[in-house]
């Protein structure tokens, strides 16, 4: 029997992120009898494995590696041997700062085919003169190594590979059907979580990092709350800023408003739960959880860091990040607080990416 091909995501980490999990969703949907993942993370995330039980169920492997960061020599040195000792017919790069560095080695390995992928608009690692000299060497590295571009959005494509190298569009595809088939009503899931019924709920999903801001947003409900007492707050995610935004709403008095939900498996039920999902990120390519958030009816309220492709539905509404709070605060307030899909939602169905991404595996 004709063993399937075996894909080496570089990944870096294995988390609940918007890469992570757009890569677990097409593992879940994609041909296993023949395109087989593998996936490669940093040893500093090795403790991250909401999904390393199913994963290795699917049939995948999971190699941690020293985190290039830290040392890149060590780095090299790991992944060569790697790609020697294990057989990969295909890596897919996730990786946006460094990717580049990753298809040279597997072009070195002998890979023939090798998949760039851009998730994000930019690195977020600012504009310093070393840190702008080291982006073009890898972008460079990038271009000449890949044998395939994929990109979540039109920006982050521009982002990632510039403007002269064309790419291929691949929706950040969910599972539609888990969005329409919730068997527990909003009520229900509200006296679960504690939310008085009339409450006007806000959601976000996110990392407690940086990108997120989740700073503003907490300035943000701050000021709803101010004009409209009975507001809700859930932030769902993890990550190395949250405690410092627990003790922000501390000192704002807004614990009683604020739920801090950690990591959920339950996204369509909580996401029912809510009225309007909030995402004032510094820098997006097309957010898994803002595609989740419209299959889910919400109304959408999102920065202008975030890709235009992002509007599926009709109730969205995009704010200058310039824009003081108060303003946010008068849009997230405005009715009508439901949403309805265009056509463009559906083009994001999981089973059609998938087949997209099995397309691309196997065209020579």
């Amino acid at each position: 029997m004709k063993q399937p091909l075996r894909v080496l995501h570089f990944q870096g980490r294995m988390g609940k992120g918007g890469a992570e999990t757009f890569m677990m969703n097409a593992y879940r949907n994609i041909d296993r009898t023949k395109i087989q993942f593998d996936f490669l993370i940093y040893d500093d995330f090795e403790d991250v494995k909401p999904y390393n039980k199913e994963i290795h169920e699917l049939g995948g492997k999971i190699y941690s590696v020293p985190n290039p960061n830290k040392n890149i020599l060590a780095y090299i040195q790991t992944v060569k041997k790697l790609l020697k000792d294990k057989h990969f017919d295909i890596v897919h790069n996730e990786i946006f700062f460094g990717g580049g560095l990753n298809l040279l080695l597997a072009k070195q390995a002998g890979i023939s085919k090798r998949v760039a992928h851009s998730h994000a608009t930019t690195d977020g690692k600012g504009n310093k003169i070393v840190i702008n000299t080291i982006r073009k060497i890898f972008q460079r590295m990038l271009l000449k190594n890949a044998t395939d571009y994929l990109a979540c959005s039109h920006e982050a494509g521009i982002g990632l590979y510039g403007e002269d190298q064309p790419f291929i569009f691949v929706p950040n595809g969910i599972d539609l059907e888990s969005y329409k088939n919730i068997s527990q009503s909003k009520e229900e899931i509200r006296n679960e979580l504690s939310i008085l019924q009339n409450a006007l709920v806000i959601g976000n999903i996110g990392r407690f990092e940086n990108q997120k801001n989740h700073d503003f947003l907490i300035d943000i409900f701050e000021k709803t709350v101010k004009k409209k007492s009975d507001c809700h707050l859930i932030l769902i995610g993890e990550g190395s800023l949250e405690d410092r935004i627990k003790d922000k709403v501390i000192n704002l008095d807004l614990q009683s408003k604020v739920s801090f939900l950690g990591l959920r498996d339950d996204i369509p039920q909580l996401l029912k739960a809510m009225d309007i999902f909030l995402m004032p990120s510094l820098y997006e390519g097309l957010p898994i959880s803002a595609v989740e958030a419209q299959a889910a009816g919400l109304k959408i309220v999102l920065s202008t860091e975030v890709s235009k492709e992002t509007a599926l539905s009709e109730n969205v509404h995009f704010l200058s990040l310039t824009e003081e709070s108060d303003s946010w605060a008068t849009i997230i307030l405005s009715e009508p607080f439901g949403n309805k899909p265009t056509e463009k939602l559906f083009l994001y169905d999981m089973k059609k990416t998938a087949n997209q991404l099995e397309k691309v595996y196997f065209t020579e």
